[in-house]
């Protein structure tokens, strides 16, 4: 046979090569990419687009709204990543919101323990969500610094994001009747929420 360009080697698992290099990738996206970016202007979304219309479009009606975007590394994290960082952010100019929020966050762990969640899973992340919410709180020139360092720490992030997916998994349950119309095929609620465990 002839040469296949070095992308088969005999005698190497394929499977393990597969891996090997996602994991190249993802140390790549992990060492070039912040969990949440910097502020940047939406002039620089409008750039990326220039040869799109329909984006182009997007863009300015987006500018007419907004002024800065933030990215997210696209981790599969990014979505509860990129709200509890702009939810989190808004709080520290909001301090009635962040009062009212921060006494829900509290009693969240006991509806989420009274949903059947084990305590003792849910201890840590509950603990790390609050400490980080509780930056959202300061009233010092540096806390939006700190907020940013605490979202770019992976152990803090990763915590916030799960305690976040474990609360969208008890409002799930919760009000199981009614999103149950939304599952696809024969799963209840709670094997769609328990599939990624």
């Amino acid at each position: 046979m002839g040469d296949s360009g070095g992308e088969f080697e005999s005698g190497k698992n394929q499977d393990d090569l597969i891996m090997q290099r996602q994991r190249e990738i993802e140390k790549e996206i992990n060492e070039s990419i912040m969990l949440v970016g910097d502020k940047e202007s939406l002039s620089t979304l409008e750039a990326e687009y220039l040869s799109d219309e329909i984006y182009k479009l997007k863009v300015k009606d987006l500018a007419t709204k907004y002024k800065n975007i933030r990215r997210t590394r696209p981790d599969g994290n990014c979505f509860f990543r990129a709200f509890a960082y702009a939810y989190f952010e808004s709080l520290l100019d909001h301090k009635e919101d962040y009062n009212s929020f921060y006494n829900i966050a509290v009693e969240s762990k006991k509806k989420l323990i009274s949903l059947g969640f084990p305590q003792f899973t849910l201890e840590d992340f509950h603990d790390t969500f609050m400490e980080v919410l509780a930056i959202a709180g300061k009233e010092e020139p540096n806390a939006h610094d700190e907020l940013h360092a605490a979202f770019n720490n992976q152990g803090y992030s990763n915590y916030v994001v799960v305690y976040l997916r474990l609360l969208a998994s008890g409002q799930l349950q919760q009000d199981a009747d009614f999103y149950q119309h939304f599952i696809e095929g024969d799963r209840t609620i709670t094997e769609f929420c328990h599939q990624g465990c």
